[in-house]
């Protein structure tokens, strides 16, 4: 009886063990083939719920070397959030610039981004932006103050320290004489040209001194047009002019242009804003005396990134800023590779 009954425990035991074990394997096995297809399908879910960033960008002229940096700036950072950016250029047009504003509206993209022709006239059109429930970003160019109640932020650079930065050079160019200034601009009333002209009048008044304004005209951030501009100053002033600044390197560029034309390379400084690439060849070369950088590329790169912080629900600054520099001939050579 005895033998029997263990007989019987260790048939039982082997009964229990041999019942137990694949039980264990077929419960595990499929917890790890069910993982991989639950992943994927979230993924295709996320996609297909609409949750990329779409970014819908009013230029106001994609043809500018600063624009094109801009874009630069916010295709490479596009990539790294997995963004959709579309681009309207209405080149310097506030009217197209209204019509594309209206068009972006359409596409419902999470966040309008605006470079304002006419800061007055596009307020109308970021504020039925901002009625049909798109956040509205504006760069470079900021629109009218009547208009910033309707904005997330402006994003853009340094512009009033980059005159500032251009004052202080010209004051040291020009010291306490009496002399003559012309400001070559863009658009009337534009961000970048505002406040650069006021940061530069401002270092002259830091610095003690204080030149006569012989002129200030727009030139529509275009070297061409600058070129005229120039071309006509100089034979309105035969004398007496004895620094440009023009506040962006290629009208910088085409003011040299018109006055080197004219012979008067010598008793005219120059100076621009940017940081273009011929422009730090000029500064090199001794044809103009100095300019600021405008970090355009990082404007585009951080439109992007406050783009997505909006669309996630972050706090975002009302103003952010990219740095600059000043370029002069002393530092040239430190700063010529950052020039673009």
């Amino acid at each position: 009886m005895k033998h029997k009954f263990l007989f019987a425990l260790l048939i039982g035991a082997l009964l229990i063990t041999s019942c137990s074990l694949p039980a264990v394997v077929e419960e595990a096995a499929p917890a790890e083939d069910a993982a991989a297809p639950a992943e994927e399908s979230e993924s295709a879910a996320a996609e297909d719920s609409g949750d990329k960033l779409e970014i819908c960008v009013v230029h106001n002229s994609a043809d500018h070397p600063s624009i094109t940096a801009v874009v630069n700036g916010m295709d490479d950072e596009a990539a790294v959030f997995g963004a959709e950016v579309t681009y309207f250029d209405p080149a310097m047009d506030p009217q197209k610039q209204a019509s594309q504003i209206e068009d972006c509206i359409a596409r419902q993209p999470d966040v309008i981004a605006v470079n304002s022709v006419d800061p007055a006239a596009v307020v109308a059109s970021i504020k039925k932006a901002y009625d049909a429930g798109i956040p509205v970003v504006t760069q470079n160019a900021n629109c009218a103050p009547e208009g910033y109640q309707y904005l997330t932020a402006f994003i853009g650079s340094q512009s009033y320290d980059q005159g500032y930065a251009v004052g202080k050079m010209m004051a040291e160019k020009l010291g306490e004489s009496d002399s003559g200034v012309i400001f070559i601009g863009g658009n009337p009333g534009q961000t970048d040209y505002v406040n650069r002209v006021e940061g530069a009048k401002d270092a002259w008044a830091a610095a003690g001194v204080s030149y006569e304004v012989l002129a200030d005209q727009p030139a529509e951030w275009s070297k061409d047009k600058a070129l005229t501009v120039m071309q006509d100053l100089l034979t309105r002033y035969p004398d007496g002019i004895d620094a440009v600044y023009a506040v962006d390197d290629p009208m910088a560029i085409g003011a040299l242009e018109a006055i080197k034309a004219a012979g008067r390379e010598t008793e005219i400084a120059v100076f621009g804003t940017n940081g273009n690439v011929d422009a730090c060849q000029a500064i090199k070369d001794g044809d103009m005396y100095g300019t600021a950088l405008q970090m355009s590329y990082l404007v585009g790169v951080y439109t992007v990134r406050a783009a997505y912080d909006i669309k996630t629900g972050r706090l975002v600054a009302d103003q952010i800023l990219a740095p600059t520099a000043p370029v002069t001939p002393d530092n040239i050579d430190y700063w010529m590779p950052m020039c673009w």
